[in-house]
This record gives structure tokens, C-alpha cells and sequence, in this order.
């Protein structure tokens, strides 16, 4: 029987509803995201979160490559303002960039970020269906662009492309996870 490794199992569960292609290219994880909301839950490549316990910015902890790294940090909802009818993806629910890496898997200094966009917890309309929130962790490399990550977006939430963001930004993805919200 193959060994299945954390990377292929994040891959798989991403492919399986439909992150990979609607979001991001096919990818290989490098680090782990976790994300937790305390009490109300941690995001699990998947699972189903109370919109009301995630109102509030998650903690959030990944292993950097080296204390000297930045990352920034994009979570976005491509199912605005449902699966079924996606005009608005991704609908952009935070954005922290300049994320200082540490030496150990603690939960990093978003608070010394950059704040490119505030925190919006989740508010799938009711009868919408489950809305997929994932979570995107960027490795900042030396061509990034600083400015566009350091510059706060007054445009629009809705119609956001992380993509095409990112790749304007010349960043590099290590990590990703996801949950389903629902207001029925």
C-alpha cells in the first residue's frame, strides 16, 4: 500500500472541491497551514465551520522556511455569491503580507504585518449553499513586488483574483486550506 504524504493528501483535498483550478494552479505545498478560530473550531482541508465562530481573525501558524522570509497571507471566497452563480470570485476576505517567518512552528506575527486588506468573517447569503473560504500562504521571494504589498486595497472585495494578485506580486505559494461555510 503507497504512503500518502501531508502534501498529496492537501493537493487531493483541494482538487477534490474545486480550489484547483477555480483559485490556484496545481501546486506542492511546503509547510503547513493551520488555521484556528479558538473554540469555534480549526480548519481542517475541508471541514464545516459555524459562520458565526468565524467572525473574528483566526490564529494562524505555519513552519517557515527561515526566520529571515516573509509571507503574505490571502484568505478569499470564490463562491460569491454562490457555487452555483460565482460573478463575484473571489470575493476578498483578508490580506496581511510582510509576515515575518520565525525559527519554530509558532503562530506567526500577523499583527506586524501589513494589513493590505482588514478581516471580514464569512456571510454566505442565506440559501446560497455552503461557500468554500481558503486560506493562501505566499512566500515572498527577493522580486517580489513590495509596493503592491504594502498598500492597503480600496477597490471592490468582490472580483478579486488571487492569481493574478500574486503572480503581479511575483510571489511563490507554499501553503493552503480551506472550510465550507453556510447560512441556510
Amino acid at each position: 500500500m503507497p504512503l500518502i504524504t501531508s502534501e498529496q493528501a492537501t493537493e487531493a483535498a483541494l482538487r477534490q472541491d474545486g480550489i484547483i483550478p477555480d483559485i490556484i494552479d496545481s501546486f506542492h505545498p511546503k509547510t503547513t497551514l493551520v488555521i484556528s478560530y479558538g473554540n469555534d473550531g480549526e480548519v481542517a482541508l475541508g471541514n464545516t465551520l459555524p459562520v458565526k465562530g468565524t467572525q473574528h481573525a483566526p490564529q494562524v501558524s505555519f513552519q517557515p522556511d527561515s526566520p529571515t522570509d516573509k509571507y503574505t497571507l490571502i484568505m478569499t471566497d470564490p463562491d460569491a455569491p454562490s457555487r452555483n452563480d460565482p460573478k463575484f470570485r473571489e470575493y476578498r476576505h483578508w490580506i496581511v503580507s510582510n509576515i515575518a517567518g520565525s525559527s519554530d512552528f509558532q503562530p506567526s506575527a500577523l499583527s506586524q504585518g501589513t494589513i493590505v486588506t482588514d478581516y471580514m468573517g464569512p456571510a454566505p447569503p442565506t440559501g446560497t449553499g455552503p461557500h468554500r473560504y481558503v486560506f493562501l500562504l505566499y512566500k515572498q521571494t527577493p522580486s517580489s513586488n513590495v509596493a503592491a504589498l504594502s498598500t492597503p486595497l480600496t477597490t471592490d472585495r468582490g472580483g478579486f483574483k488571487a492569481k493574478q494578485f500574486t503572480q503581479n506580486a511575483q510571489l511563490e505559494l507554499v501553503g493552503a486550506n480551506y472550510f465550507f461555510a453556510e447560512n441556510r
